[in-house]
């Protein structure tokens, strides 16, 4: 059973009307949006996750990364995890490699 909301039924005309009316009126939209103001979207971010945060607690992000991580496990299998660990290895050992030869060369 659907729920009663109080405004108009979503894709009606009414629903339109107030959806153009309500264009441009926040900063991001007449400062072309997150993609033009990266800074707008990093204050959004974090004022989302501290309203989040204040409303679930702390822990909440610990289960939905739990949750998250034992979907990737069961969909991607255990090798998964190896395998990006393994790169993330070489990648790291390439920098100071790299880091080790522009020393030397001083």
């Amino acid at each position: 059973m659907p729920e009663n909301k109080p405004g108009p039924e979503p894709g009606s005309e009414g629903a339109r009307k107030i959806a153009e009316a309500h264009r441009g009126s926040h900063e991001h939209d007449r400062e072309g949006g997150f993609a033009a103001n990266p800074e707008l979207a990093k204050v959004a971010g974090k004022k989302g996750g501290e309203a989040v945060k204040s409303k679930y607690g702390s822990s909440f992000y610990r289960e939905i990364g739990k949750k998250g991580g034992d979907t990737v496990k069961r969909e991607r299998g255990p090798g998964f995890y190896a395998e990006i660990g393994k790169r993330g290895g070489e990648q790291r050992s390439a920098k100071l490699k790299k880091l080790k030869e522009s020393d030397q060369q001083k």
